[in-house]
């Protein structure tokens, strides 16, 4: 079988492959909106009609200006008809807006009232008793109320047969539009059940993306504090932030601030939704496009200002018309960059995160149509609040999907890991090998080169020396004997030396043992061994346990030679100081120094002490002579 040929995510892909991953994301993007379009929006989310509820005609239609909206003065005002839908502009105005409606019988339940005037707030009466007056009615400290989706109970009580009066009293500051809507009377039984979904979308709804997209928001906020991927998580609190703010200024009825700076914060707010969005989708490609980010907030900040000089300083309704219609414009462009910036993403590169992209498109197409209703005027879908849970779902899927298969690529690494880690293992021991026998060769060598200046200046002089009375005539048997003899026991514990050369110091002192008590009991000695079956001892390097082996050698052929005694004790332990070696080497002679002893042996002893960072002392007496050699607790590199 053959082996397709991939390419990671986020590298360039070939042409073929290009094609086949847009046509696939394509395919995905269409399916994801039909799901949501005819699945979600359709059954949960669309606004219901209202053709199979029994509505209660309304005639004698009138409308009146109040200097107070107070019912005493809407009941002493003179109204004129006035045909429904109509709008009224452009200063702040209080209204009174009277409508009758005649009831044959009255239902036992009462009757069911929605209303979907666009003012800030109201009070509702029926046949001259107040039924809604909730919060403020005054100019510049009015609540908002009046932009909440309620159902008004009319019990029976109010009503009577036939005709009956409905009125409203509105106020309108900072938005110049009052717009004013056939209100929707019908019997309760049936008005209620129909209703309740299109309430729950307004309130309830709106509140749970809110407080969702709220914690989303904190989420993200971590996320920027632990993420080396800050962009992407900067902009992703962002998106949820304002997406909060935006369902904040659906829901919260009452604002320390005035209608003007309300609509400043309604343009702010709302643009900020699709400027994150674009942010947020540059950085999820994680190829981010270097100019695009800071174009988007320059973009918006312009937006806010523009808006904000016309809310502040131009004449209604154009200081609310131009920025509606800049908001419109801006909002739809952004949502096509949103489309086109991930459409760009799939063709430039291969991307597996498809299903995350159609999601975070379908917000975008939310956001166009969020922008083109209200610019047709109509105003009467609110997408980019419905489509909340939409990125909700989105991030969770990203979350999922990217953990997944972080989690399969995180086993697929400790397996690939543990591979390598066996084969450095290998690679290690062999290395080690390698080194070792490098450092064994290298101590045999210096060895070497240590037994041939031992052999010239020790073994060569002795044996010159026995030549030349050779030579002279003056050699006497017992002296060369003595001589030769004293050379073969050098040469036999220079070749003893050269074998311990990589062992570690025990078995080398073991080796040691071995091979020096023959020789110490020959020359008629007692050899007494301490300590090193119940001594642990460290590992030391091949050229330290090399050098110790030769001062052991140099001490013991010292005292067989030039003791006089008849006893030899060598003695293995710890030193006062913490991690230290203590050898010792003593005999029970008439002792002897440096001065005392012909040769090179003592100094060869120092020297090869000082090499491996030892220390070496020599306590001669009358009574004998203590050879003590202290090695350090850390060896180092001769």
């Amino acid at each position: 079988m053959t082996a397709s040929k991939t390419y990671p995510p986020g590298t360039a892909a070939s042409d073929d492959s290009k094609a086949r991953s847009l046509l696939l994301f394509a395919a995905v993007v269409l399916v994801v909106q039909a799901i949501f379009w005819f699945g979600v929006y359709q059954p949960f989310l669309s606004i219901p009609a209202s053709g199979q509820i029994d509505r209660m005609a309304f005639t004698n239609i009138r409308i009146t200006e109040l200097a107070t909206p107070t019912p005493e003065a809407a009941a002493a005002a003179v109204h004129q008809p006035v045909i429904l839908p109509h709008t009224v502009c452009c200063e702040p105005v209080y209204l009174s807006l009277k409508l009758d409606f005649s009831v044959t019988d009255v239902p036992p339940e009462g009757l069911g009232l929605l209303t979907y005037h666009w003012v800030d707030n109201m009070i509702v009466q029926v046949n001259g008793t107040v039924v809604v007056a909730d919060g403020v009615m005054k100019f510049g400290r009015q609540t908002f109320e009046g932009q909440k989706g309620r159902l008004v109970h009319i019990p029976a009580g109010l009503l009577r047969p036939g005709s009956n009066s409905l009125s409203f009293i509105t106020v309108r500051d900072g938005m110049p539009y009052t717009d004013l809507y056939p209100p929707i009377l019908a019997p309760v039984d049936q008005i209620k059940p129909w209703a309740a979904r299109r309430l729950w979308q307004q309130n309830e709804y709106q509140l749970i993306a809110g407080w969702t997209t709220f914690i989303l928001g904190l989420l993200a906020v971590l996320i920027i504090l632990r993420s080396q991927e800050r962009g992407f998580a900067a902009w992703l609190a962002v998106l949820c932030f304002s997406w909060t703010a935006l369902a904040a200024y659906a829901l919260v009825l009452n604002y320390p601030v005035g209608g003007t700076l309300r609509m400043i914060a309604f343009f702010a707010i709302n643009s900020l939704v699709s400027t994150a969005l674009l942010g947020f989708v540059d950085a999820w490609s994680r190829r981010p496009l270097p100019w695009l980010q800071p174009f988007a907030i320059l973009a918006w900040t312009m937006l806010v200002l523009v808006s904000a000089y016309w809310l502040l300083y131009r004449p209604m309704p154009e200081g609310y018309d131009v920025p509606a219609l800049i908001w419109s414009v801006f909002t739809t462009v952004m949502g096509v960059a949103v489309v086109l910036r991930v459409a760009w993403h799939f063709i430039s590169v291969r991307e597996d995160r498809r299903i995350e992209g159609a999601l975070l498109s379908l917000v975008a197409v939310c956001i166009v149509l969020d922008a083109v209703d209200t610019y047709l005027g109509a105003n009467t879908e609110d997408y980019v609040l419905q489509s909340g849970p939409v990125l909700l779902f989105a991030l969770v899927a990203a979350f999922i999907q990217r953990n997944f298969t972080l989690f399969q690529s995180a086993r697929d690494l400790n397996t690939h890991l543990a591979e390598r880690l066996a084969e450095r293992e290998v690679e290690l021991q062999a290395a080690q090998a390698r080194e070792h026998d490098r450092v064994r060769l290298q101590a045999h060598n210096d060895e070497r080169r240590r037994i041939m200046r031992d052999m010239h200046d020790g073994l060569g002089s002795q044996l010159m020396g026995m030549l030349l009375a050779a030579r002279r005539g003056k050699a006497e048997p017992a002296v060369v004997a003595e001589g030769l003899q004293s050379v073969i026991d050098e040469m036999r514990l220079m070749i003893d030396s050269m074998d311990s050369v990589g062992e570690s110091l025990a078995s080398a002192l073991t080796t040691f043992q071995d091979r020096v008590r023959p020789r110490v009991e020959a020359a008629g000695f007692a050899l007494a061994w301490n300590g090193l079956v119940d001594t642990p001892l460290p590992d030391y390097l091949p050229r330290v346990v090399l050098q110790v082996f030769r001062i052991l050698q140099e001490a013991v052929n010292n005292a067989l030679k030039h003791s006089g005694g008849d006893r030899i004790e060598i003695g293995v332990g710890q030193d006062s100081e913490a991690g230290a070696v203590r050898l010792t080497v003593s005999d029970n002679g008439k002792g002897y120094s440096g001065t005392s002893t012909s040769g090179h042996g003592l100094r060869n002893m120092k020297t090869r002490a000082t090499l491996i960072g030892a220390s070496l002392t020599i306590d001669a007496s009358e009574t004998g002579t203590d050879v003590v050699l202290i090695l350090r607790p850390v060896p180092r590199e001769p």
